[in-house]
C-alpha cells in the first residue's frame, strides 16, 4: 500500500502517529525476520521513501523541533481528545531499524523497488498476497 512516492493511505484514527504504521516492517527488520517475499533493500527503500514523504513539510516540527499534531503536515484538526505532543512520538516505533549497525545488511544491501514502483513503472511484479511463516 506504499505508493511510488512513497505515499500511503490515510487512514484511521491514528494518523497523526505518521508513519507508526510501518512499525511491523520495522520490527521484522530490526529482529532479522523479514519473509523473503519482503527483502531488505526492499522494506527499507519502501519505508524510507515514506519518511521522507511525511517528513518533507517543515510544519511537522515546532520552532524548538519537537512534533506537531498532524498527518503529513501540521494539521491539529486530526488530533483527538487524548492526542497531545508526547502522543506524537509513537511514530518512532517506524525507526526500529536505526537500532542496526551501520554495516548490517539492511543498510547495505541494494535498495529495491516495491511492488507499487514496479507497477507504475510499467515492469512485470508478482501480486502480493497474505504471508504466512
Amino acid at each position: 500500500m506504499i505508493g511510488p512516492d512513497g505515499a500511503f493511505p490515510p487512514v484511521g484514527r491514528s494518523l497523526t502517529y505518521r508513519t507508526a504504521v510501518h512499525q511491523p516492517l520495522a520490527y521484522l527488520a530490526w529482529r532479522k525476520l523479514l519473509h523473503a517475499k519482503l527483502p531488505e533493500g526492499q522494506v527499507r527503500a519502501a519505508t524510507m521513501a515514506t519518511q521522507r514523504r511525511i517528513f518533507a513539510d517543515p510544519s511537522n516540527f515546532e520552532a524548538d523541533g519537537f512534533l506537531t499534531i498532524g498527518f503529513a503536515r501540521h494539521q491539529p484538526s486530526l488530533g483527538d481528545v487524548y492526542s497531545n505532543a508526547g502522543s506524537m512520538y509513537i511514530t518512532s516505533e517506524s525507526l526500529l531499524p536505526l537500532g542496526l549497525p551501520a554495516s548490517d545488511s539492511y543498510w547495505t544491501v541494494p535498495a529495491q523497488p516495491w511492488t507499487m514502483r514496479k507497477a507504475y513503472e510499467g515492469q512485470d511484479f508478482p501480486k502480493d498476497y497474505y504471508i504466512a511463516n
